[in-house]
């Protein structure tokens, strides 16, 4: 069954697809890596941040690459394949330096090499908000989806956004946590700060709203876009109350 729908997620988007699997060959390899290095960055591996890139990337290139078959206009689902998948390999190699250094890759301006790494993640990243705002107006011209789906895909590609913005927040901060010092004691792999607030947790659910909602409008509301549009809502609410939550320095629980 899994190799049925890699093998359908191939024909949609070879680049993706692959890219994905190989970076998410690369996540498995640091999971190993953990147990050998036992170097730590505030108070976790130093591999823990490239661990959670690589596979939240493997799951982002899944998704657009599954979801942009839709679209007619193959010039410009190439443009955006491509680009996203040199902007985000971009951020994961720098990402991936800075660790190999036992450095941080965020809020790192420590020195100039390191306030340019820094820079340069920013405006990858800006970059590639850009390509997904174009995706949010292919999207939006199809007609042949059914409106349920297509709803939920708009909505999680602008929840994504904002989340994606929200990330400036922190880099204006230098830091996502409220009330203490980053390096606080933290849930596993995400790190989430147990008893400060943690803007992460925003960053988190709105980055992936586009596999919630997606998948929520294709199995659910197909053909019920009122429907998923109040769980759209339902679902930024939450996590903006999240957000307000985590600016009082409270914690998650």
């Amino acid at each position: 069954m899994i190799r049925k729908w890699f093998l359908e997620l191939r024909r949609r988007n070879r680049l993706l697809a692959d890219t994905g699997l190989f970076y998410l060959f690369v996540f498995i390899g640091l999971a190993i890596l953990t147990l050998f290095d036992p170097r730590e960055l505030l108070g976790v591996s130093v591999w823990n941040k490239p661990l959670k890139f690589f596979v939240s990337t493997t799951v982002l290139f899944w998704t657009i690459g599954w979801i942009m078959v839709d679209i007619p206009n193959q010039k410009a689902v190439k443009f955006i394949s491509r680009s996203v998948f040199l902007l985000l390999t971009g951020e994961l190699i720098l990402i991936f330096y800075q660790a190999v250094q036992g450095k941080q890759s965020h809020f790192n301006i420590s020195s100039p090499i390191d306030s340019a790494i820094f820079g340069t993640m920013g405006i990858l990243i800006f970059l590639n908000s850009l390509c997904f705002i174009y995706l949010l107006f292919l999207i939006s011209k199809v007609e042949t989806l059914p409106e349920g789906y297509k709803r939920g895909i708009q909505l999680g590609l602008i929840i994504f956004l904002i989340g994606g913005y929200e990330g400036y927040l922190m880099a204006g901060r230098l830091s996502h946590t409220i009330g203490a010092a980053d390096g606080q004691d933290g849930y596993f792999f995400l790190g989430w700060t147990k008893a400060y607030g943690d803007l992460r947790v925003f960053h988190f659910l709105g980055l992936h709203a586009l596999q919630v909602l997606s998948l929520t409008g294709w199995y659910f509301f197909k053909n019920k876009p009122w429907k998923i549009t109040l769980f759209g809502i339902v679902y930024f609410l939450m996590s903006s109350g999240i957000l307000w939550k985590s600016l009082q320095g409270n914690s998650l629980f």
